[in-house]
C-alpha cells in the first residue's frame, strides 16, 4: 500500500514538473500566434489566430542574414570545440606524462570562469588583434569557454574504455591520430552526441559577448538580431514570440537528429 502510495507521488511531482518546464514553451507558442490586441490579453488560447505572424517576423528581423551568421558561427565553433576537446580527453585518459594532471585541472578551472568576468580583457585583445566587429570575435570565445567542460566530459568517457582494443591496434599498425579518428570516435559517439548539443545549444543562444564584439548588423546572430526591435516602451511581441519559435527549431531538430545516433551509440559499441 505504501510503495503504491510512494509511485503515486513521484507520477505527480513528475507530471507537475513537466508542466512547469513545457508552460514557458506553450506560453511563447500561444504568443506567436496572437494578434497584437490579444497580446496582453489572451492567456494561452487566443480567439483569432495569426500564422501570419511567421512570415512577417521573418521579414521584420531578417531571419536570412540572422540564420546564416548564426549557423556560421555556431557550426565552426561546435566543430573545433569537440574536435580538441576529443583529442585533449583522449590525451588525457590514455597517455601518462609528467605534468598532465596539473594541465588538466587547469582547464578544468575554466568552468569556474564566467564570460562576464572576462568581457573587458577580451574585448581588449580583439581591437588589437583586429578581430572586433568579425566572426572570429565570437567563435574563438566559444571555443575557449567551451573547451573546459566538453574536455571533462570526454576524459571522463574515454578513460573507461578498455585499453584492450586500442593496444590491438597499435599491434596492427594503426598510429595514435589513426587510432583516434577510426577506433575511438565511433566508440565514444555518446560522449560526442552530448558536447555536440550542449556545446551547440549554448552557442546558438549566446547574447552578452554577440552583442559585445558585433557592432555591424550584417554580422548580428538570432539572438542580437531580435534584441533590436525590444524598445523602451513597445515592441512587436507577437513577432517576438514567432522569432523565437522560428529560432529555437533547429535546436530541437539537431536534439532529435543526434538523439537517434545517441540510442545507436549505447548499442552498437564494441565495448559498451
Amino acid at each position: 500500500m505504501k510503495e503504491a502510495t510512494g509511485r503515486k507521488i513521484i507520477w505527480i511531482l513528475i507530471f507537475i514538473g513537466l508542466i512547469i518546464t513545457l508552460f514557458p514553451f506553450v506560453w511563447v507558442l500561444s504568443l506567436s500566434i496572437r494578434t497584437q490586441k490579444e497580446v496582453f490579453t489572451a492567456i494561452l488560447l487566443p480567439r483569432h489566430v495569426r500564422f501570419k505572424n511567421y512570415i512577417d517576423a521573418w521579414i521584420k528581423f531578417d531571419f536570412t542574414s540572422l540564420f546564416k551568421n548564426s549557423i556560421i558561427i555556431t557550426l565552426i565553433s561546435v566543430a573545433i570545440t569537440v574536435f580538441i576537446s576529443a583529442l585533449a580527453g583522449y590525451g588525457f585518459s590514455k597517455f601518462r606524462l609528467k605534468g598532465s594532471n596539473l594541465f588538466f585541472h587547469l582547464i578544468l578551472s575554466g568552468i569556474m570562469i564566467p564570460p562576464v568576468a572576462v568581457v573587458i580583457p577580451l574585448f581588449v585583445f580583439m581591437k588589437r588583434m583586429g578581430l572586433y566587429n568579425s566572426y572570429p570575435s565570437l567563435i574563438v570565445p566559444y571555443i575557449v569557454f567551451g573547451l573546459p567542460i566538453a574536455t571533462f566530459i570526454f576524459k571522463s568517457y574515454i578513460q573507461n574504455i578498455d585499453n584492450d582494443i586500442l593496444d590491438a591496434a597499435r599491434i596492427d599498425g594503426c598510429g595514435e591520430f589513426s587510432i583516434f579518428l577510426r577506433i575511438l570516435l565511433p566508440i565514444i559517439k555518446p560522449a560526442l552526441v552530448t558536447v555536440t548539443i550542449f556545446t551547440f545549444m549554448t552557442n546558438w543562444n549566446e547574447f552578452l559577448l554577440a552583442v559585445i564584439f558585433l557592432h555591424d548588423i550584417s554580422l548580428y546572430t538570432l539572438p542580437l538580431g531580435m534584441s533590436v526591435f525590444v524598445g523602451q516602451y513597445s515592441a512587436p511581441w507577437e513577432l517576438i514570440g514567432a522569432g523565437v519559435i522560428i529560432s529555437i527549431t533547429p535546436v530541437i531538430a539537431i536534439f532529435f537528429i543526434l538523439q537517434n545516433q545517441f540510442i545507436k551509440g549505447l548499442t552498437a559499441g564494441a565495448l559498451k
